[in-house]
């Protein structure tokens, strides 16, 4: 029994983390009546991930918060360097650097396409914490007025049939319950989901890999304590500080990441002395906060029953080596935000929610086996204690073997392959055209317009990528002066949301290779073809899941 008041709406999100924001954002920004609940009192200030991943920084440029991002996060102009180290006052075993942000936006070839990573997207991984991406989401989805954001508000229990669903919500600080009735239900509550438990979905792959206590500290004079320069991470590889130091500023907070040994309890470590120990010295240290956590490899069986879906970390459980875990959730948020809205506004087919799972299940799968490789590869080199930094031949052949093993590792920075080079191959509401599939490297994205793929950024003009031409809904791209007004009075008649233009670029022209191309609404090239398409609404009604 509720002793608070009804209240409905479109849809009902649950969790206020990256994924759930996004979710929400993404719904609001399309006009859909959502509202999000979290349980805590507000977002979690403890820094998680590190790296905003190229591919979920398109998705933020559309709401035009990407530079609010970047300004939160390293300084721009911050060259990227990774080390790879025995200790602080040890060796230096390896060392790689990308482009800072600053370069990437100076690049603009107009005059023909270069493969080179920083030509394959508008942006390279930007280096911003969780904890101030979320600020910047909340803020965001606080200002579409079909969005309400609850703290402080936890689900009890849900029971759905085949109109709705209906939710019991405790408003933690009256004690009171409140019945939503909601279309659509997501579960984005994290690794613990409750609606996953409810549910009964189980969790498939390789659980526990390794134990790790997090903590989030301020060293003022960090850069007086190593002879190393600064970097986004580091990585100490001696077996008693193993783990990775992420920088979060120009050089004075961090957070350490600490693999926990078997014997250790997250609550009995000072924090003070293992930040020391790594570092060998001792120097002045504020510490702001820790907290423990588990790296899993494990993907949901289900994303989804009927009207209830899962999303982010409830639907599948990351190690955090190559920055994939909250980028892999944000990707389900856009993937699925579009559908539902299709959905709720009535233009949707059947199978536009079966896509969902179709879709987004096997990346999952393949974005948590990449994650769990990188870290079982960065963590069998781990396992050295001082002999790291002895001197001699002894010290110097381990070193050097090590060397050769870190450069194969390097995916787990520059990562672009798993992060831009996803496709839904076997999706329903994809239209295949039968070209061969590029390779799926983790370190190496090809860039291609195959239907599947993400459509390919290319810069139009000084600061204009191809994306930013596309429309809120489904985007029909002509690289020529066709006449297409028979396909638009199609999808007008429809009430299917498309946008029509015509690009006027040879290199874009020559990237799409086609002629004329439908990209989604998550910026997913659905079709594409050197001639209009002979049944119109066939069409129009795949790529929505009419069949």
């Amino acid at each position: 029994m509720s002793d608070g008041f009804d209240h409905s709406c479109d849809v009902l999100v649950v969790g206020g983390g990256s994924v759930g924001l996004s979710l929400t954002a993404e719904l609001g920004w399309r006009g859909i009546q959502t509202l999000l609940v979290e349980q805590s009192d507000g977002l979690n200030p403890h820094p998680r991930a590190n790296a905003v991943a190229n591919r979920t920084m398109e998705y933020y440029r559309r709401w035009h918060i990407d530079g609010e991002i970047t300004n939160a996060g390293i300084p721009p102009d911050q060259p990227a360097d990774y080390y790879w180290i025995s200790r602080f006052d040890g060796h230096e075993l390896h060392r790689i650097s990308l482009p800072p942000f600053k370069k990437i936006k100076e690049v603009h070839d107009t005059g023909g396409y270069v493969k080179e990573e920083h030509t394959w997207s508008p942006y390279l991984k930007t280096i911003t914490g969780q904890n101030e991406v979320e600020s910047v989401l909340l803020d965001f989805a606080s200002t579409l007025p079909s969005a309400e954001l609850r703290f402080c508000h936890q689900l009890l229990d849900f029971e759905q049939d085949e109109s709705g669903v209906s939710c019991t919500i405790l408003e933690r600080e009256t004690k009171k319950t409140n019945v939503v009735r909601c279309r659509y239900l997501v579960g984005c509550d994290g690794g613990r989901s409750t609606i996953r438990r409810k549910l009964n979905i189980a969790l498939s792959g390789r659980s526990d890999l390794a134990r790790f206590v997090s903590i989030y500290f301020r060293a003022p004079s960090f850069k007086d304590c190593q002879k190393f320069g600064r970097a986004n991470i580091y990585f100490p590889l001696h077996k008693n500080h193993a783990g990775f130091i992420l920088n979060w500023d120009s050089g004075t907070t961090f957070t350490y990441h600490l693999i926990l040994k078997e014997t250790e309890v997250w609550s009995d470590i000072d924090p003070k002395e293992k930040i020391e120990a790594v570092l060998g010295v001792s120097t002045e240290l504020e510490i702001i906060s820790v907290q423990p956590w588990t790296a899993h490899a494990l993907v949901a069986d289900e994303y989804r029953s009927n009207r209830v879906l899962l999303a982010g970390d409830a639907a599948h459980l990351f190690t955090p080596t190559g920055g994939f875990g909250m980028n892999t959730g944000v990707s389900d948020a856009i993937n699925l935000g579009w559908k539902i809205a299709a959905m709720v506004e009535g233009w949707g087919g059947d199978r536009l929610m079966d896509s969902y799972f179709r879709e987004r299940h096997p990346v999952g799968v393949r974005n948590t086996q990449e994650a769990a490789d990188c870290f079982d590869r960065l963590f069998g080199v781990m396992r050295y204690g001082d002999e790291l930094d002895a001197e001699g031949e002894s010290g110097e052949k381990l070193r050097a073997a090590l060397r050769e093993d870190l450069k194969d590792q390097e995916k787990l920075i520059a990562s672009s392959g798993t992060l831009l080079g996803f496709r839904y191959n076997d999706s329903p509401i994809i239209v295949g055209d039968g070209t061969r599939e590029t390779e799926d490297d983790p370190r190496h994205y090809i860039p291609t317009a195959r239907p599947g793929h993400r459509a390919p950024h290319i810069w139009l003009s000084e600061g204009i990528s191809i994306l930013d031409e596309f429309g809120q809904g489904f985007t029909f791209i002509s690289f020529n002066d066709d006449d297409v007004s028979a396909l638009q009075a199609v999808s007008d008649g429809l009430g299917i949301p498309m946008k029509y233009i015509q690009i006027k670029n040879t290199d874009a022209k020559q990237l799409y290779d086609c002629e004329y191309v439908v990209i989604r609404p998550d910026m997913i090239v659905a079709w594409r073809s050197d001639e209009l398409p002979r049944d119109i609404q066939a069409l129009f009604d795949r790529i929505r899941g009419m069949y």
